[in-house]
């Protein structure tokens, strides 16, 4: 008989697996015998189940081929439809303020966009020019929005310091909330207000309940605010006077996000403008380039918190300032860094190390003085305006190295001039209860009459006094609305 080759072996084997699985078979070919078995282990399959699924899958596949193709699902969503009085421009703010992408114009009827869209992250945003014929009306046209639109994005601080710098306004600071965000509110440029926020700690419904409770608590016991202080401003205000009074306006927009609440030119040519720095206002002033400016120039020392100070003083050097110390770690608890505009004004720039950034007490803005002796200046803080010393740091020689001192609901930090740290003559607004009274308590203690208690065309009733070391005081009190 013929040699067999391989294929028909196997055949042969295949065969007497299947009569028969303990078949002996013949040794002369381990491989084939081993293929052999395996085949018989796989008789039968595939199983009956399978195959029932297989041929219940493919049915169903060939009835849905046969079907005429329909248009895809659309999930549904609630999307913002904006009216705006300058669409294009609108759309350019959403860029830079969100970091938004356009997706569709439509331009017309007229030089008008009829219908744009953006996608802000995942969120689209749809939003046109008005068009009073058809009763499409924008904010501004109207007197602003019922609406409000709330945003989630990664970082709510950096977005709303970019925000800020592409126009929009501060309406409500960016802070942690009792239900898990960290969130704030601005105005955009036409009119609506965004709600920005990160998310940062789930917060079962229970758990938000008792804070909101605790918050409403909290709030209740809050003083309200003194009906002879404007709204926003603390007892005592820093007053800063520039050579070039918009050029210091521009730096602390850059180096702390300041908010521009007020720009104004006096009739001498002068800028009065007010920036609200987190919870603080500070008014400025000075000449207007090429007008001429003969006022005298007032500069100080601010100690500002900031929630990281690293990257504030960054930005204070990037907007122009000059490095007084670099960011380090206070024994006080503190990390901190200095910096010194091109006016000559010093900004200490700090984080407190426990449960804020702004320690117990404090405010964002504190005024710093840093007069040749402090005893006599504190002497006068507390006859002229009532303060009251909460902390005074000496060394053994007496040289008193920091010291606070409360007027009002603001504290007067103070340290004496040593080194680079020399005595700058300062400007300060103090709301007080009574004008005449605290100007009279000003001339008792050793103050020079600088202005007369008068009402102001602003809405104050204010004087000036300038004491025994430089600084000059405006003592006011807020009588009402302004009348200019």
């Amino acid at each position: 008989m013929a040699e067999q080759n391989h294929g028909e072996q196997l055949d042969r084997f295949v065969d007497a697996v299947l009569v028969d699985r303990r078949a002996a078979l013949p040794d002369a070919d381990a491989e084939l015998a081993s293929l052999a078995r395996v085949a018989a282990d796989l008789r039968g399959l595939p199983r009956e189940s399978f195959k029932e699924r297989l041929r219940a899958d493919l049915i169903r596949r060939t009835s849905m081929s046969s079907k005429p193709a329909v248009a895809p699902q659309v999930t549904e969503a609630v999307t913002p439809y904006l009216c705006v009085s300058d669409a294009a421009a609108a759309i350019e703010f959403y860029k830079k303020a969100f970091g938004a992408v356009e997706v569709l114009r439509l331009d017309g009827p007229g030089p008008k966009i009829g219908h744009a869209e953006v996608r802000i992250g995942s969120a689209l945003v749809m939003l046109s020019d008005e068009f009073p014929d058809y009763g499409t009306l924008s904010p501004q046209s109207i007197g602003g929005s019922p609406a409000k639109i709330h945003l989630y994005v990664p970082d709510v601080d950096a977005v709303a310091q970019r925000a800020v710098e592409a126009g929009a306004k501060i309406v409500r600071p960016v802070a942690d909330q009792f239900y898990g965000d960290r969130s704030g509110q601005i105005e955009d440029p036409f009119g609506y207000t965004w709600i920005v926020a990160t998310h940062r700690e789930a917060v079962p419904a229970e758990e938000m309940q008792r804070r909101l409770n605790a918050w409403t608590k909290e709030q209740a016991a809050v003083p309200a605010r003194p009906s002879y202080m404007r709204e926003g401003f603390h007892t005592v205000q820093p007053y800063l006077v520039a050579e070039d009074g918009p050029a210091l306006l521009e730096f602390a927009k850059q180096a702390f996000g300041a908010e521009e609440t007020m720009r104004a030119v006096g009739p001498a040519g002068g800028l009065h403008a007010e920036v609200r720095i987190g919870d603080s206002m500070v008014m400025m002033g000075g000449g207007i380039p090429g007008r001429p400016f003969t006022s005298e120039l007032k500069k100080t020392a601010l100690h500002v918190y900031v929630r990281d100070t690293d990257a504030v003083y960054a930005q204070a050097l990037k907007a122009g300032g000059t490095s007084i110390s670099a960011p380090q770690d206070q024994e006080y608890g503190e990390r901190s860094a200095g910096v010194k505009d091109a006016a000559g004004n010093f900004w200490y720039i700090a984080t407190h190390k426990g449960e804020t950034y702004i320690p117990k007490g404090l405010n964002n803005v504190n005024v710093y003085l840093h007069p040749r002796r402090a005893e006599p200046l504190i002497a006068f803080l507390k006859k002229a305006f009532g303060a009251q010393e909460i902390g005074k740091y000496a060394s053994p020689d007496g040289v008193v190295h920091h010291a606070e001192i409360r007027v009002g609901d603001s504290v007067v930090e103070m340290g004496e001039s040593h080194g680079a740290y020399e005595p700058m003559p300062s400007m300060l607004y103090v709301y007080v209860p009574d004008v005449d009274a605290i100007y009279q308590s000003a001339l008792a203690a050793g103050a020079k009459s600088f202005q007369e208690p008068a009402d102001q065309p602003y809405g104050d009733r204010n004087a000036a006094v300038t004491d025994a070391f430089g600084n000059t005081w405006y003592i006011a009190a807020h009588a009402g609305e302004a009348k200019m």
